[in-house]
């Protein structure tokens, strides 16, 4: 949920238009780019892609030593 500072009040994610603006006022709220994608989401693609690397890495390195 986004916040408008003009209107004050929050705004559900699925009424906020596609250029981000608030469906009331038109104040831009949210980055029409990302909109929609958490951060945390980034957060876990990230450490899901060390982790895989990491454990790719520990195969590797089991197969060199058998």
């Amino acid at each position: 949920m986004a916040f408008c500072d003009t209107c004050i009040r929050t705004i559900d994610d699925d009424l906020i238009g596609d250029d981000g603006c608030c469906p009331t006022c038109g104040t831009q709220i949210a980055d029409p780019i990302h909109r929609g994608v958490a951060k945390w989401f980034w957060f876990m693609v990230v450490v899901s892609v060390i982790y895989l690397g990491y454990r790719t890495y520990q195969g590797i390195e089991w197969l060199t030593h058998r």
